[in-house]
């Protein structure tokens, strides 16, 4: 008892509680990772005889480079362009954030639920859930780099920022295409052109011509209830790709025959 008193009591009153799955971590639950890249670190820190201001600048350009290293990763990933990435789910997403980010939410996209998400995604790695991603594609909205977090386009590790900043998603859309009609501008001429010519059609589809496709007077209706129509079986596929050969084959014999040459035949005379 003296020793649980002496030992274990004061221990305990300084442990904190964390649950990791209600914590914004990133992904970095332990300090294993940590621990193993600073190594070499800690064992030249275990065996120096240096001054203080000596072993700062060792820790400080030991933990400058590390910062260096994934500042070279992130440009990296952003410089390259995920092919399966492509489409209204994640195209907005390309060459804008890290390919970490963007497989890890098409892995969370098609994991499957039986009861219910959890929406532990964006609490812990600032990501949409499974089930904001569905609502988001019911709806018709596109993901765009402001529904993820800071951390997976510049590496800035703070709290995730409130969602009622981003829930305003038109008015978000109206200053995205804002900023793009801006840069247009500043590309000059040429480029405000090129833009009006690919949105004339869209905003102003009587310009082109365009019209909606007349409707079918002759409606075709519900077949009758003892029509004998049916889907061919396998057997009946493969027996018509059977027959389309044999005839295919038989029209090459036949034109070879059309277009041979007679044999040649040789006469001998035989003179008695």
């Amino acid at each position: 008892m003296d020793y649980l008193r002496s030992e274990w009591i004061p221990c305990a009153e300084r442990w904190a509680h964390c649950y990791t799955n209600r914590v914004f971590h990133i992904g970095n639950t332990s300090t294993n990772r940590v621990e193993s890249m600073h190594s070499s670190l800690k064992k030249w820190l275990a065996t120096s005889t240096h001054k203080i201001d000596t072993l700062f600048l060792r820790f400080h350009t030991s933990v400058e480079g590390r910062v260096i290293e994934l500042k070279k990763d992130l440009e990296a990933s952003l410089s390259k362009v995920f092919a399966l990435a492509y489409g209204p789910a994640y195209g907005n997403l390309n060459k804008e954030v890290s390919l970490w980010a963007i497989k890890l939410m098409m892995e969370e996209r098609g994991r499957e639920i039986v009861r219910r998400c959890g929406c532990r995604l964006p609490e812990t790695h600032g990501l949409p859930c499974k089930c904001k991603m569905d609502e988001y594609s019911v709806v018709g909205i596109e993901l765009y780099p402001y529904h993820l977090h800071r951390f997976c386009s510049s590496l800035v590790y703070e709290s995730p920022p409130d969602r009622a900043e981003w829930e305003d998603h038109d008015a978000i859309e109206r200053n995205i295409f804002t900023a793009m009609v801006e840069d247009v501008y500043k590309q000059g001429p040429s480029a405000i052109r090129k833009a009006t010519q690919i949105l004339r059609p869209h905003i102003h589809p009587q310009v082109e011509g365009l019209q909606e496709p007349r409707e079918s007077d002759a409606q075709r209706g519900r077949p009758p209830k003892r029509t004998n129509a049916r889907d061919p079986s396998s057997f009946e596929h493969e027996r018509a790709r059977s027959a389309k050969r044999s005839k295919k084959k038989k029209k090459i014999r036949a034109r070879g025959h059309l277009g041979a040459k007679p044999p040649q035949v040789s006469i001998i005379l035989i003179f008695l």
